[in-house]
């Protein structure tokens, strides 16, 4: 376990907790939350919507500002949700807000 509100100062954890993949994607409570850099979304195609978790370790203000804008809808992702989403995308300042083109969760 890390504290993940200070996240830039000290990333050595997370970098090992990445054991060589490109990315991790962290849960709490056995709910999805963020990845190291960024906050997620997931898009559920029966709603017509782009879910993101309704209680993130960081709240980002990409995530904040398009939660204000109605774009995310807030949700506990369970991590079968995530791993039938067929759109994931990742948002943080430095990029906005990004799907990924293509992605392996394993």
């Amino acid at each position: 376990s890390f504290s993940y509100d200070k996240k830039y100062l000290d990333r050595s954890h997370i970098e090992k907790a990445k054991n060589g993949f490109d990315e991790i994607i962290m849960m709490k409570n056995s709910l999805i939350t963020d990845t190291s850099i960024a906050n997620l979304a997931i898009f559920d195609e029966s709603l017509g919507l782009w879910l993101t978790p309704k209680t993130p370790l960081l709240k980002g203000t990409s995530r904040q500002r398009l939660l204000q804008n109605g774009f995310l809808t807030p949700k506990d992702i369970s991590k079968n949700e995530l791993l039938n989403a067929k759109k994931i995308a990742l948002m943080n300042a430095m990029i906005g807000f990004v799907e990924l083109d293509k992605f392996k969760i394993i």
